[in-house]
Protein backbone atom coordinates (compact mmCIF):
# COMPACT_ATOMS: atom_id res chain seq x y z
CA UNK A 1 0.00 0.00 0.00
CA UNK A 2 2.64 2.75 0.71
CA UNK A 3 4.47 1.47 -2.38
CA UNK A 4 1.50 2.23 -4.52
CA UNK A 5 0.24 5.42 -2.15
CA UNK A 6 4.24 7.05 -3.07
CA UNK A 7 4.31 5.66 -6.93
CA UNK A 8 0.81 7.67 -7.20
CA UNK A 9 2.29 10.56 -5.33
CA UNK A 10 5.17 10.80 -7.87
CA UNK A 11 3.15 10.32 -10.45
CA UNK A 12 0.88 13.32 -9.29
CA UNK A 13 3.64 15.79 -9.00
CA UNK A 14 4.98 14.81 -12.45
CA UNK A 15 1.72 16.05 -14.29
CA UNK A 16 1.60 18.96 -12.24
CA UNK A 17 5.18 20.04 -13.32
CA UNK A 18 4.56 23.26 -15.32
CA UNK A 19 7.41 24.28 -17.70
CA UNK A 20 9.39 27.41 -16.24
CA UNK A 21 7.81 30.88 -17.28
CA UNK A 22 9.34 33.04 -19.98
CA UNK A 23 11.94 35.55 -18.56
CA UNK A 24 10.35 38.86 -17.88
CA UNK A 25 11.12 41.68 -20.84
CA UNK A 26 14.21 43.54 -20.10
CA UNK A 27 12.91 47.47 -19.09
CA UNK A 28 16.20 48.55 -20.55
CA UNK A 29 15.78 46.39 -23.37
CA UNK A 30 12.32 48.15 -23.92
CA UNK A 31 13.84 51.81 -23.44
CA UNK A 32 16.84 50.96 -25.91
CA UNK A 33 14.26 49.42 -28.67
CA UNK A 34 11.88 53.14 -28.19
CA UNK A 35 15.72 55.13 -28.30
CA UNK A 36 16.50 53.44 -31.26
CA UNK A 37 13.24 54.47 -32.72
CA UNK A 38 13.71 57.94 -31.89
CA UNK A 39 17.01 58.58 -33.60
CA UNK A 40 15.86 56.56 -36.98
CA UNK A 41 12.81 59.19 -36.87
CA UNK A 42 14.79 62.00 -36.42
CA UNK A 43 17.47 61.29 -38.82
CA UNK A 44 14.61 60.65 -41.22
CA UNK A 45 13.00 64.13 -40.11
CA UNK A 46 16.67 65.71 -40.39
CA UNK A 47 17.40 64.34 -43.82
CA UNK A 48 14.75 62.94 -45.67
CA UNK A 49 15.43 61.44 -49.10
CA UNK A 50 14.59 64.56 -51.49
CA UNK A 51 12.02 64.71 -53.80
CA UNK A 52 13.04 65.24 -58.00
CA UNK A 53 11.19 66.67 -61.18
CA UNK A 54 11.82 65.80 -64.13
CA UNK A 55 10.02 67.04 -68.04
CA UNK A 56 8.65 63.76 -69.51
CA UNK A 57 6.87 65.69 -72.59
CA UNK A 58 7.70 69.14 -74.15
CA UNK A 59 5.59 70.03 -77.49
CA UNK A 60 4.87 72.95 -78.89
CA UNK A 61 0.86 73.57 -78.15
CA UNK A 62 -0.19 77.01 -80.56
CA UNK A 63 1.33 78.85 -82.60
CA UNK A 64 0.40 82.02 -84.19
CA UNK A 65 1.97 85.64 -86.24
CA UNK A 66 0.16 88.48 -86.60
CA UNK A 67 -0.28 90.89 -89.44
CA UNK A 68 2.41 92.98 -87.64
CA UNK A 69 4.65 90.12 -86.99
CA UNK A 70 3.98 89.51 -83.37
CA UNK A 71 3.76 85.75 -82.86
CA UNK A 72 2.04 84.26 -79.98
CA UNK A 73 2.97 80.58 -78.83
CA UNK A 74 2.10 78.36 -75.93
CA UNK A 75 4.46 75.29 -74.95
CA UNK A 76 2.85 72.07 -72.89
CA UNK A 77 5.18 70.35 -70.40
CA UNK A 78 4.46 67.57 -68.12
CA UNK A 79 6.24 67.40 -65.23
CA UNK A 80 7.10 64.34 -62.97
CA UNK A 81 7.34 64.27 -59.21
CA UNK A 82 8.88 61.86 -58.08
CA UNK A 83 9.24 61.40 -53.92
CA UNK A 84 11.48 58.52 -53.29
CA UNK A 85 11.06 58.66 -49.44
CA UNK A 86 9.72 55.66 -47.99
CA UNK A 87 8.34 57.42 -44.63
CA UNK A 88 7.95 61.58 -45.65
CA UNK A 89 5.07 62.74 -47.95
CA UNK A 90 6.15 65.62 -49.77
CA UNK A 91 3.24 68.72 -50.04
CA UNK A 92 3.93 71.85 -52.70
CA UNK A 93 3.07 74.98 -52.45
CA UNK A 94 2.26 76.76 -55.88
CA UNK A 95 5.87 76.69 -57.86
CA UNK A 96 7.10 78.27 -61.26
CA UNK A 97 8.42 76.63 -64.22
CA UNK A 98 10.42 78.77 -66.80
CA UNK A 99 11.79 77.71 -70.07
CA UNK A 100 15.04 79.28 -71.64
CA UNK A 101 16.68 79.86 -75.01
CA UNK A 102 20.08 80.05 -75.13
CA UNK A 103 19.83 82.03 -71.65
CA UNK A 104 17.26 84.13 -72.55
CA UNK A 105 13.68 83.42 -70.62
CA UNK A 106 11.18 82.00 -73.51
CA UNK A 107 8.27 80.75 -71.73
CA UNK A 108 7.20 80.74 -68.10
CA UNK A 109 3.75 79.60 -66.26
CA UNK A 110 2.94 78.57 -62.37
CA UNK A 111 2.68 75.18 -61.18
CA UNK A 112 -0.20 74.32 -59.18
CA UNK A 113 0.46 73.09 -56.08
CA UNK A 114 0.14 69.24 -54.48
CA UNK A 115 0.32 66.45 -52.85
CA UNK A 116 3.21 63.15 -53.20
CA UNK A 117 2.72 60.70 -51.43
CA UNK A 118 5.89 58.40 -50.00
CA UNK A 119 7.50 56.46 -52.53
CA UNK A 120 4.71 57.79 -54.78
CA UNK A 121 4.76 60.06 -58.02
CA UNK A 122 2.75 62.57 -59.99
CA UNK A 123 2.44 63.81 -63.23
CA UNK A 124 1.63 67.83 -63.51
CA UNK A 125 0.66 69.00 -66.80
CA UNK A 126 1.54 72.89 -67.75
CA UNK A 127 1.43 74.98 -70.20
CA UNK A 128 3.58 77.64 -71.02
CA UNK A 129 3.21 81.16 -72.61
CA UNK A 130 6.13 81.60 -74.91
CA UNK A 131 7.82 85.52 -74.41
CA UNK A 132 8.23 86.27 -78.41
CA UNK A 133 9.49 89.94 -77.61
CA UNK A 134 12.24 87.86 -75.07
CA UNK A 135 13.19 86.20 -78.48
CA UNK A 136 13.54 88.68 -80.49
CA UNK A 137 17.40 89.25 -80.80
CA UNK A 138 17.46 85.71 -80.62
CA UNK A 139 15.54 84.88 -83.86
CA UNK A 140 18.76 84.61 -86.35
CA UNK A 141 20.02 81.48 -83.77
CA UNK A 142 16.35 80.54 -83.45
CA UNK A 143 15.83 80.53 -86.91
CA UNK A 144 19.25 78.13 -87.61
CA UNK A 145 17.85 76.03 -85.17
CA UNK A 146 14.81 75.00 -86.68
CA UNK A 147 16.29 74.66 -90.52
CA UNK A 148 19.33 73.05 -89.16
CA UNK A 149 20.17 69.54 -89.97
CA UNK A 150 18.99 68.15 -86.55
CA UNK A 151 15.66 70.71 -86.66
CA UNK A 152 16.41 70.26 -82.56
CA UNK A 153 15.54 73.38 -80.07
CA UNK A 154 17.79 73.58 -77.65
CA UNK A 155 16.04 74.57 -74.28
CA UNK A 156 16.53 74.79 -70.43
CA UNK A 157 12.97 74.10 -68.19
CA UNK A 158 13.89 75.35 -64.90
CA UNK A 159 11.12 74.77 -62.11
CA UNK A 160 11.23 75.71 -58.34
CA UNK A 161 9.00 73.89 -56.17
CA UNK A 162 8.68 74.89 -52.34
CA UNK A 163 6.91 72.66 -50.14
CA UNK A 164 6.84 71.01 -46.66
CA UNK A 165 8.24 67.36 -46.22
CA UNK A 166 6.79 65.28 -43.40
CA UNK A 167 7.91 62.43 -41.68
CA UNK A 168 5.18 59.85 -40.32
CA UNK A 169 2.67 62.55 -39.93
CA UNK A 170 4.66 63.77 -37.40
CA UNK A 171 7.71 65.74 -38.02
CA UNK A 172 7.43 68.38 -40.47
CA UNK A 173 10.35 70.15 -42.47
CA UNK A 174 10.21 73.17 -45.18
CA UNK A 175 11.79 72.01 -48.76
CA UNK A 176 12.64 73.66 -51.80
CA UNK A 177 13.70 71.62 -54.87
CA UNK A 178 14.93 73.05 -57.75
CA UNK A 179 15.17 71.16 -61.28
CA UNK A 180 17.14 72.24 -64.01
CA UNK A 181 16.36 69.96 -67.58
CA UNK A 182 18.29 70.61 -71.03
CA UNK A 183 15.91 69.58 -73.77
CA UNK A 184 16.55 69.38 -77.31
CA UNK A 185 12.86 69.84 -78.44
CA UNK A 186 12.44 68.21 -82.15
CA UNK A 187 11.02 70.77 -84.74
CA UNK A 188 10.08 67.74 -87.37
CA UNK A 189 8.99 65.27 -85.00
CA UNK A 190 6.35 67.08 -82.62
CA UNK A 191 6.68 65.90 -79.20
CA UNK A 192 9.88 64.38 -79.50
CA UNK A 193 13.02 65.39 -77.24
CA UNK A 194 15.44 64.11 -74.96
CA UNK A 195 16.47 65.37 -72.09
CA UNK A 196 18.43 65.54 -68.76
CA UNK A 197 18.31 66.78 -65.63
CA UNK A 198 19.94 68.02 -62.34
CA UNK A 199 17.95 68.40 -59.04
CA UNK A 200 18.93 70.53 -56.29
CA UNK A 201 16.72 70.20 -52.79
CA UNK A 202 16.77 73.24 -49.98
CA UNK A 203 16.16 71.96 -46.81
Amino acid sequence: MAAAAASSSSSSATLCKLPPPPPPISVTALLLAAVVAAAVLAVAAARPRPADATVTALRLASLSVSPGGSVNATLDAVLAIRNPSPVAAFAHDAGRAEVYYRGALAADADVPPWRVAPRGSEALAVRLTVLADRLAGRAPELYGDVVGDAGDVPLTVRTTVPGTVTVLGVFRRHAVVITACDVALSVRRPGAHSSSCRVLTKL
